[in-house]
């Protein structure tokens, strides 16, 4: 099925084509189950520290849960959170932890440091 592009996603957690939703009408549910590409969950994220300054955890939270795949359950959506944090934290640099384990607190790195 999938060499016939009627499926997309990997087992278990399979669901229908765009094509196939175009025909049945369900393209809400394709667009809710494929995820967006990394760059548009850190854009997100670099937006809303810019515009508040600073993100805790649970704000990030509260931001991406609702938006990542419903192919996701809650603990995989916050390891998907916990992954993007540590990539911009550490490979592109482009965010800081200024808080605590329990109490993080995630600030922008200006591009002059």
């Amino acid at each position: 099925m999938r060499k016939q592009k009627l499926i997309e996603g990997r087992y278990p957690n399979v669901y229908v084509s765009s094509q196939i939703a175009a025909l049945t009408g369900d393209k809400s549910s394709y667009i809710k189950n494929r995820a967006f590409d990394k760059k548009h969950y850190k854009k997100m994220i670099l937006s809303f520290i810019k515009e508040y300054s600073s993100a805790s955890r649970a704000e990030l939270d509260a931001l991406l849960l609702d938006k990542l795949s419903d192919a996701l359950n809650q603990q995989q959506k916050k390891k998907k959170i916990t992954n993007l944090l540590y990539e911009m934290h550490k490979k592109d640099k482009t965010i800081k932890n200024v808080g605590s384990n329990k109490k993080s607190k995630w600030i922008s790195i200006s591009k002059d440091d």
